[in-house]
């Protein structure tokens, strides 16, 4: 009977599943070996491979005492990449969980959640903590409309980029495919 299954037709679902499936897979940011490698390694840095820096202190990703590990800058888009934030529809009740913007701050940046994105340029500096090897990097996140959502902290003097996200977040790939955000919104963008 098993032999036979390729014969069944897929449902409605299945056949939408799987295209949001293959959306997914081609707009999906990877992580690259990092051209800071040799840099890395010559200054101070996170060499644990672990997903939270095992000398972090404090929120994950939100306090810079405990900063997001990523490997090299040139991997903070893959990065991002992975975080979505929750939006349930006031009209409808769906639940979409959508891709964030983000733009590099600095730690005495006090804006308050909700704040609008700034337009203009955005002064940038990197920051420390005596806990912490390498300089770590202040970016605030914003929703789709530019409001802000948070202000997370990232050293980007580690081995590896961590597949943990900070509290208020989820991971693109543990949420369900058809409610994905950044795959919907293509979908709608490659259909006009």
């Amino acid at each position: 009977m098993g032999f036979f299954n390729f014969l069944k037709s897929k449902s409605p679902e299945q056949k939408r599943t799987e295209q949001f499936e293959r959306i997914k897979s081609k707009i999906i940011i990877r992580e690259k070996n990092s051209v800071m490698h040799d840099m890395i390694l010559t200054s101070p840095h996170d060499d644990s491979y672990g997903d939270v820096n095992p000398n972090g202190t404090g929120r994950f990703g939100l306090d810079k005492s405990n900063p997001i590990p990523i490997y090299g800058i040139d991997n903070i888009n893959a990065y991002m990449d992975k975080l979505r934030y929750k939006f349930t529809s006031k009209i409808s009740g769906n639940t979409l969980y959508n891709p964030i913007s983000f733009l590099r701050t600095y730690d005495g940046d006090d804006a308050p959640i909700g704040a609008k994105k700034s337009e203009s340029g955005n002064m940038a500096s990197g920051t420390e903590s005596s806990n912490i090897e390498g300089t770590i990097d202040v970016y605030n996140i914003y929703s789709i409309g530019n409001t802000k959502l948070s202000k997370i902290y990232i050293n980007s003097y580690s081995l590896k980029t961590s597949g943990k996200v900070p509290d208020g977040f989820y991971h693109r790939d543990e949420i369900p495919v058809l409610q994905d955000g950044r795959v919907a919104l293509e979908l709608v963008s490659n259909t006009k």
